[in-house]
């Protein structure tokens, strides 16, 4: 793609933050299984917002009539912005920021449509207007649909991208690899995207990046998948690190690869449970990652992000109930840069 002198440029996550923003949990319907099970995942979502405001600014989108319940839960270090929510997925329906060498800053808009109208999204298809709006940045709206856990970025030109969640007519019918890849070229800054196969219609997102591929840092990816996994899941895994051992980023660097298995036991008794680490998020001066109640896989996941992120403290936390629901701290979360 043409560059241009001041283009635009998704920094990386690590890069110093101004803010994080999350979404309230606010549709009880959709915990279905009991008032207690939802009072839970509203207190799980404030323990996490009050372990990030710790070391940054948080701000939490909430309607004025949750404000009391989101205040109990998040304590008083987060702040409260009166806006309607369906869920807690930042990360989708929040905007990507990206800025440029003036020091501008935009809010790319990816028309989160409930990933493919699975959920219920009227609220939420404006949150990214309303994050931007509150930040008092410019909205870029994007001309494709999708999601924010469906791109992985170094800061320095390199997208990763799934083709199961990208090409495909619940978001973006008609659209090819080629289309979708020069619109968030454009958008991001990008120079080099390398496609990954992902996994179509098992679940929610129809296999987003961020809960087994993270860039660490450029030329360094941490994966994580289920050891011995031989299903469709498993065969992405495999399919994904073949394709990113041969392959380059945007400067020419072959990639480094850290793998971190999955927790194979955990303490929740969900029937569904994502038990992934790479789905942390990475704060200003700490990595907030999960821990599963599996000792050993819960001091190898802490041991391997120290080692990742030596400059960080790493803040290990019990947030079983978010991972009951398809999705991670990273989901919850979506850093505006400083």
């Amino acid at each position: 793609m043409t560059k241009t002198p001041h283009r635009f440029i998704a920094p990386a996550e690590d890069a110093p933050h101004a803010r994080t923003w999350m979404c309230w949990p606010s549709t009880a319907a959709i915990y279905h299984k009991s008032p207690a099970y939802y009072d839970s995942v509203q207190q799980t979502i404030g323990w996490l917002a009050a372990a990030i405001a710790e070391n940054e600014p948080v701000t939490m989108l909430a309607e004025a009539r949750l404000h009391p319940t989101a205040r109990a839960c998040c304590g008083p270090k987060v702040t409260l912005l009166d806006k309607r929510t369906d869920d807690m997925w930042a990360r989708d329906s929040g905007p990507v920021f990206v800025r440029n060498a003036l020091g501008e800053k935009a809010a790319v808009q990816l028309n989160f449509n409930g990933w493919g109208d699975k959920f219920p999204h009227g609220h939420d298809a404006k949150v990214a207007a309303s994050v931007a709006q509150a930040a008092g940045c410019r909205t870029i709206i994007a001309q494709i649909t999708g999601e924010g856990g469906g791109v992985e970025f170094d800061g320095e030109g390199t997208l990763l991208l799934t083709d199961s969640c990208w090409v495909n007519d619940n978001r973006n019918p008609g659209l090819d690899r080629a289309a979708i890849e020069a619109e968030l070229s454009a958008l991001l800054g990008i120079d080099k995207v390398i496609w990954l196969p992902g996994v179509r219609g098992e679940e929610e997102t129809d296999g987003h990046i961020d809960g087994v591929i993270r860039f660490v840092r450029p030329g360094v990816i941490l994966m994580s998948g289920m050891p011995g996994d031989t299903g469709v899941w498993g065969q992405a895994y495999d399919g994904s690190k073949a394709i990113l051992e041969r392959e380059t980023d945007a400067k020419g660097r072959r990639f480094e690869i850290v793998e971190l298995p999955y927790a194979t036991r955990w303490r929740s008794q969900h029937e569904k449970f994502f038990s992934g680490y790479a789905n942390y998020y990475v704060g200003n001066g700490a990595v907030y990652s999960p821990e599963f109640g599996n000792p050993a896989s819960d001091r190898l996941a802490e041991t391997t992000l120290s080692q990742l992120y030596p400059d960080r403290k790493i803040v290990m936390l019990d947030v079983d109930r978010i991972y009951e629901n398809g999705g991670g701290i990273h989901c919850v979360t979506q850093q505006e840069p400083a």
